[in-house]
């Protein structure tokens, strides 16, 4: 990453901050595809634990209705 912000640095002060922007970006791009994938996980996880209790409960429900 360095040499490229060397080779941008001799372009100008323009190319420089350009590329070191883009830098930034990508790092944060990252971090958010990282979190977003924690939290997407976690609402699966949650999905699936509030199914099976839907089911116990209507299975339940069956059993004291006499179905």
């Amino acid at each position: 990453m360095a040499e490229i912000l060397q080779i941008a640095g001799s372009l100008g002060v323009g190319a420089f901050l350009g590329t070191l922007i883009f830098f930034i970006y990508r790092i944060d791009r990252k971090a958010s595809e990282k979190r977003l994938t924690k939290l997407l996980e976690e609402d699966h996880e949650t999905r699936k634990e509030h199914t099976e209790a839907l089911v116990e409960l209507i299975t339940l429900t069956k059993r004291l209705n006499g179905h």
